[in-house]
């Protein structure tokens, strides 16, 4: 689990009981016209300007910011691939077919067989972290989703406050409706700008960080495959695999 990301919803979950408890909110937050101009005006675009795959994606990714495997930590990738090496260096490089096919998704088995089938580690490299830019490239079109969302929550947020004031000006003359009125326009920025902030913009900044710490750990796991097809000691290995922490 993520503590950081479960920590931070809790937190989210206790500002909002405390606001209710201490009478901080008010029947005018609400509202069917903040909610149909920030959040539908917002899918709306998203729908104009995502490909749908990645809207699915969005949603279906969302599970990595609540998730930390502990078996694709750098710290416990390392003993494994030194054993690996050490086996190597007892029965051969074999013994690369008997790599965890667990770690990082697979991607330990994945490198460990490419190497054994192909006797070229330029090759093997390229393809290896080909398959790691493209993982990249797609969980960035994934964290752009939450970004785009960021921007165009307020923005609605703006634009159904506009649309409020407009009404409130029409009954200027009539100060029981303007108060109220007004209160309900400027929910709408609230909404924006709560939900860019506290939803959208960390959700976006947690895939970032989840994204970087995969290029790590496969960058890492490519480096010991290469060292193990080279014939380095397992020593060295392990310290090769040190200076990615």
């Amino acid at each position: 689990m993520d503590f950081a990301t479960i920590l931070g919803v809790l937190g989210l979950m206790g500002f909002i009981i405390f606001g209710i408890v201490s009478n901080g909110t008010s029947s005018s937050l609400l509202n069917m016209h903040a909610v149909t101009m920030v959040f539908g005006g917002t899918f709306i675009s998203l729908l104009i300007n995502t490909p749908f795959r990645y809207l699915v994606k969005a949603i279906t990714e969302l599970r990595i910011i609540f998730f930390d495997k502990d078996e694709s930590a750098p710290e416990k990738i390392i003993p494994i691939v030194v054993d690996l090496a050490q086996e190597c260096r007892t029965k051969g490089l074999s013994a690369l077919k008997d790599a965890d096919t667990k770690i990082a998704n697979g991607f330990l088995s994945r490198a460990a067989t490419a190497a054994l089938e192909y006797n070229d580690s330029n090759f093997v490299r390229h393809v290896l972290e080909q398959e790691v830019n493209q993982r990249v490239d797609e969980m960035n079109e994934v964290a752009n989703v939450y970004r785009t969302m960021g921007i165009l929550a307020p923005m609605f947020g703006l634009l159904g406050t506009l649309i409020g004031i407009m009404g409130v000006l029409r009954e200027i003359s009539n100060p029981e409706f303007v108060g109220p009125a007004m209160a309900v326009a400027i929910t709408s920025a609230f909404y924006g700008i709560v939900f860019a902030n506290v939803v959208c913009v960390p959700i976006a900044g947690k895939i970032r960080t989840k994204i970087w710490m995969d290029v790590k750990v496969k960058s890492m796991i490519l480096e010991g495959i290469m060292e193990i097809t080279k014939g380095s000691v397992p020593i060295v290995v392990e310290r090769r695999l040190q200076s990615f922490i």
